[in-house]
């Protein structure tokens, strides 16, 4: 049976998440390529934010793998790596093909955490990246402080307020 946590946290993670698609939407196209300066490496509002919808896709990867009672084998030198060559590969990613990642990913996200019952946000793994165990319930907190922190730098680099929800 779903837990009123579950909810809770879907409707957090779906809330900052559509406030970064909001922020894409009705960004111009100079604010669309602004560098933000992103942990040192200068990805672009475009870059962050496709990299913010392939976030949710790791996020659920690892809560399968917890709820399946796998351990969460990444690095901190892996997601750099991924990272890296995310950047790389999406410099020129579009707006809309953006949206619709954050959108369908999310939704996904969303729609699984909400799901989840007391026993499964309990369930415990370890997280090489994070060198400590997690909850289930802690990698969705994950997911939605993936979004949020990457909002918050996109709106300094745009000299936005900051965001509203999370």
């Amino acid at each position: 049976m779903p837990s009123q946590q579950a909810r809770e946290l879907a409707d957090s993670i779906e809330a900052i998440n559509l406030e970064l698609i909001q922020l894409v939407r009705g960004c111009s196209e100079e604010q669309w390529r602004t560098d933000c300066n992103d942990e040192g490496d200068n990805r672009t509002v475009a870059v962050i934010s496709h990299h913010v919808g392939h976030g949710h896709a790791n996020t659920m990867e690892w809560l399968e793998t917890v709820l399946a009672g796998g351990e969460i084998t990444v690095t901190a030198d892996d997601l750099n790596a991924e990272n890296a060559e995310h950047a790389a590969t999406y410099h020129e990613v579009e707006r809309e093909e953006t949206i619709q990642l954050l959108v369908e990913s999310g939704d996904r996200l969303c729609a699984r955490v909400a799901e989840l019952s007391e026993e499964q946000l309990a369930r415990k793994a370890f997280h090489r990246g994070e060198g400590r165990e997690l909850t289930v319930a802690a990698i969705a907190e994950l997911g939605q402080r993936h979004v949020a922190g990457h909002l918050a730098t996109i709106r300094s680099a745009l000299d936005l307020p900051a965001w509203s929800t999370a």
